[in-house]
């Protein structure tokens, strides 16, 4: 599966299998680590879904609760027929009656609540699927309207506390609500732990949490959703159940988020595969474990293998991203040392530049400086701004440096494309990507380019930055700098 993954360039961040509850592989991708929290994305939805079973348990609401009776205030003045039949159930399934989604994600729109409301209902609900997040955010808002507590509140003493699980986030929308579609961050246990969970139809540690039958209905197909406009994927057309996903394999289903954040659920063989990954062919990551996991998961114990076991084991310890090889240029490096750059024109802070898909909000803050310090054994690239000084280790010897620089762990790694370039991944490490950038030193000039390191980028054009241009601070340093270029160019 492992070997598959790497010949189809599918870029894995972190895996977990279990079988009959118990672990029995699992590695991370360095610079990505088990135990940082990595954005879901929709994978959230799955979770948001849970926490809906808790409240009908104990008698919040139900599934027949309509719309239009949770949020009179915010419904228009003449709610049509199909509104007016629009229930939790139907928001669960994705058959609310949208024929297109409302704007959510730009993080403008305070009363998004309305705008779902008032965005035409064509559809009778129930009929009609329509991937919609927007009303997995609704599920949250229910959630907060009926009990007063956020959508982590909620479930912090229901499921995150009595599984073990760490102290979830998940980011809040403008008017505060918690983007219950596509905003949490998990750990690879987090995930693993709340997979089980379904698994086990509610139950953990000898108590039933959640009632075995909320999850009969959670993870059966509840409408139909082939030819929804998702291509010929096959487990893309085999049912939406409540917020999970049916999947082609018989009796397999999954909580699913984009760029490949899945947990698996092979119930007929008792097992459990969660993932993290960043990716945008998702069917090929799914046929990979249908095709190499799956049929080899056996009844019965397979024969001791000593030498395979030691050869996985070797190879999950020392799991790593393809890093840039070590390139060093000395003269160049030598020169560079206490050079100070500022840049020509405002640029954002450091957390900003990187970005990566799953920063939802930007940090804010802006860059006052850049240098670089190099050594025979280390190299660092050092950001001011306005809030304090952030340096950051470059891997440089052909591996990521693990950096934590205000709150976010980043990966560095770096090496040298020519005498005059210097090439920087930067990774934050709870989203999916981080961006690849460019150094090009000419004299007292530094142009930064930088593109987004997803492996496929169809359509993602748009995560280029403009070239960044930054000049040389005066000084002793700067003219011994000019010197080194000009003699080299």
């Amino acid at each position: 599966m492992l070997d598959r993954f790497y010949r189809k360039g599918i870029e894995m961040h972190g895996f977990m299998l279990l079988r009959h509850g118990q672990v029995c592989a699992e590695g991370s991708w360095a610079p990505y680590r088990p135990d940082v929290p990595h954005i879901m994305f929709s994978f959230s939805k799955s979770i948001t879904s849970t926490a809906i079973g808790f409240a009908v348990q104990e008698g919040i609401l139900s599934l027949d609760d309509r719309l239009v009776d949770i949020f009179p205030e915010k419904c228009p003045p003449q709610p049509s027929e199909n509104l007016r039949k629009c229930q939790i159930r139907h928001l669960l399934m994705m058959g609310c009656g949208h024929e297109s989604e409302i704007e959510w994600a730009t993080g403008e729109n305070a009363d998004w609540i309305a705008s779902f409301l008032h965005h035409p209902f064509v559809y009778e609900p129930g009929t009609h699927f329509l991937y919609n997040t927007a009303g997995t955010n609704m599920l949250s808002a229910i959630i907060t309207k009926k009990t007063g507590l956020s959508l982590t509140q909620f479930l912090k003493p229901r499921l995150f506390q009595p599984l073990g699980m760490s102290d979830i986030f998940c980011q809040p929308m403008p008017d505060g609500t918690q983007m219950g579609g596509a905003g949490m961050f998990l750990t690879l246990e987090d995930m693993a732990r709340f997979t089980q969970f379904v698994a086990n139809q509610g139950a953990w540690e000898g108590q039933q949490l959640l009632n075995a039958s909320w999850f009969e209905q959670a993870t059966a197909k509840q409408i139909d959703n082939a030819g929804a406009g998702w291509g010929g994927d096959n487990d893309w057309q085999a049912g939406y159940c409540f917020q999970f996903w049916r999947c082609w394999p018989e009796g397999v289903f999954r909580g699913d988020g984009a760029y490949g954040q899945f947990g698996i659920v092979m119930t007929r063989q008792d097992t459990v595969l969660v993932i993290q990954s960043a990716s945008q062919t998702l069917q090929a990551v799914l046929e990979t474990v249908w095709e190499e996991l799956l049929p080899n998961i056996q009844d019965a114990p397979l024969p001791e293998s000593p030498k395979d076991h030691h050869i996985l084991a070797n190879r999950l310890r020392h799991l790593e991203l393809n890093p840039l090889l070590g390139t060093r240029c000395p003269g160049g490096e030598d020169s560079l040392n206490g050079a100070v750059y500022t840049p020509d024109t405002y640029l954002p802070g450091l957390r900003d530049l990187v970005g990566g898909m799953g920063a939802f909000a930007p940090k804010g803050g802006s860059l006052q400086s850049i240098r670089f310090r190099f050594e025979q054994d280390a190299a660092q690239l050092i950001f001011q701004e306005q809030d304090g000084e952030h340096a950051l280790d470059l891997g440089m010897e052909g591996h990521f440096a693990e950096n934590r620089a205000g709150g976010t762990v980043y990966g560095a790694n770096a090496a040298w494309r020519g005498f005059d370039t210097l090439e920087v991944h930067l990774r934050n490490i709870s989203t999916v990507s981080g961006r690849r950038f460019l150094f090009r030193f000419a004299g007292n000039k530094l142009e930064v380019t930088a593109a987004p390191t997803l492996p496929e980028r169809y359509g993602l054009g748009e995560l280029e930055l403009p070239a960044m241009r930054f000049s040389l601070t005066e000084g002793e340093v700067s003219t011994r700098t000019r010197m080194y270029w000009e003699v080299n160019g």
